[in-house]
């Protein structure tokens, strides 16, 4: 047991160090990028984040999420090229319609941007999915030491360029940030991988034995991506991009300290119950309460002096004109401390394969976003009101989804004792 808890600290310490050092990074650029960009393009920018997120996160059609359990890394490294073949095609084809149809997800929710904005838009769609990819990939080979560096040269870079070349703007930055980060991590799957190529054998077993993460898994995942930046999406559609860029800003220095607790205990969960929930499933359902545990601890002083003095430090690190991000974080807490706790071990469903009740849950909480938003615009609710709506929504499902992956997890691990 004292081997395990030391596994779990040597893991966790390694992707301690590049998180912590990526998030200062991030948190050390935003007062002086505050006071360069205005609410209005912040606004633009976390837009672009939002969908980024969204669709990076399902552009392989989640067959990422198969490369940690599968049982040879001859048919990981397939898995890998798959997935970057896939999100290549898929991007290409989300700039393509764009061409030719002038729609894309910026004038979908009202929002002007230059052409190229597009282009920069799906290449950082593209980079964020092989991001995604190559991480499994690490986690696999419990390579955590190239995601930190990975992190934190994303961070660097685009941090530098958003300081250094203010004319090019925040999107470039981020764009350059994203290829970095890709490139190291690509360089150490190039290095490590299997030599295996596609054949008519390979493709027909990748078929056969994965066709349910594309059917399944994907839509679940778009839609809890969706979800999640739904009230930033729905905050610029009806309330205009100047609202959306003081929210962002409140979401994205919330989102540091969530970012890097959630990052470390969910990527060290997922490696270990990925390779062990089959064989020895006690210490799944032991390590779900322990990165339960920390989470709740870890991020407990964080939150407690937020829920203080939020107005009062940003307009101290931003300016006096992003106080009202702080007054929309007092607002948010609830839902961003609950997020905190259960995005860690927001896989346990899907590896214990309840895709469905994942999907229900996904599909349940965006309908109700997406009302609670109806009623707030038909009944003209002033945004801090809505933000109240959103958290006790939001953490009501996240109470929700952790009683779930709590009972599912616990019914297994006994089943299999027995």
């Amino acid at each position: 047991m004292t081997n395990k808890a030391t596994n779990f600290k040597k893991f966790a310490w390694r992707l301690l160090k590049g998180n912590a050092l990526a998030q200062c990074l991030v948190f050390l650029a935003a007062p002086f990028l505050s006071r360069m960009y205005g609410p209005e393009v912040f606004g633009t920018y976390t837009v672009y984040l939002s969908i980024i997120s969204i669709f990076s996160n399902s552009m392989a059609l989640s067959l990422e999420r198969a490369i940690p359990i599968a049982k040879t890394k001859r048919t990981a490294t397939l898995l890998v090229k798959l997935c970057m073949i896939i999100a290549f095609t898929l991007s290409t084809l989300m700039l393509l319609f764009y061409f030719l149809t002038g729609i894309s997800a910026f004038s979908l929710l009202n929002v002007r941007v230059a052409p190229h904005i597009i282009l920069l838009l799906s290449l950082g769609i593209f980079f964020g999915s092989a991001i995604q990819t190559f991480t499994f990939w690490q986690m696999r080979e419990q390579r955590f030491t190239i995601i930190s560096h990975a992190k934190l040269t994303q961070s660097a870079t685009t941090s530098g360029f958003q300081l250094a070349m203010p004319s090019f703007g925040l999107i470039v930055g981020d764009v350059f940030g994203r290829f970095g980060s890709a490139a190291i991590q690509g360089i150490s799957f190039w290095k490590t991988r299997m030599k295996v190529g596609f054949t008519k054998r390979n493709i027909q077993f990748l078929v056969r034995k994965y066709y349910r993460y594309p059917l399944f898994s994907s839509g679940s995942l778009f839609i809890n991506a969706l979800t999640l930046q739904a009230p930033l999406l729905l905050i610029t559609y009806y309330f205009g991009n100047e609202v959306a860029g003081f929210f962002g800003m409140g979401q994205r220095v919330i989102g540091m300290p969530i970012v890097l607790l959630t990052s470390v205990l969910g990527q060290v969960f997922y490696s270990v119950a990925a390779k062990v929930m089959h064989t020895e499933a006690p210490r799944v359902f032991s390590l779900f309460k322990n990165v339960i545990r920390k989470a709740v601890i870890y991020g407990l002083p964080i939150f407690a002096v937020l829920a203080i003095f939020a107005p009062s430090l940003f307009a101290l690190a931003f300016g006096e004109t992003w106080r009202v991000s702080g007054e929309y974080v007092q607002r948010l807490l609830p839902v961003f401390y609950l997020q905190l706790i259960t995005v860690p071990v927001s896989q346990t469903l899907y590896l214990l394969g309840r895709q469905k009740t994942q999907f229900l849950w996904d599909s349940s909480r965006l309908v109700c976003i997406v009302i609670l938003f109806f009623m707030a615009h038909t009944g003209q609710w002033d945004i801090l009101t809505v933000l109240t709506g959103y958290a006790i929504v939001g953490s009501l499902f996240y109470g929700i989804f952790l009683f779930l992956s709590y009972q599912a997890l616990r019914k297994f691990v006994f089943g299999i004792q027995k």
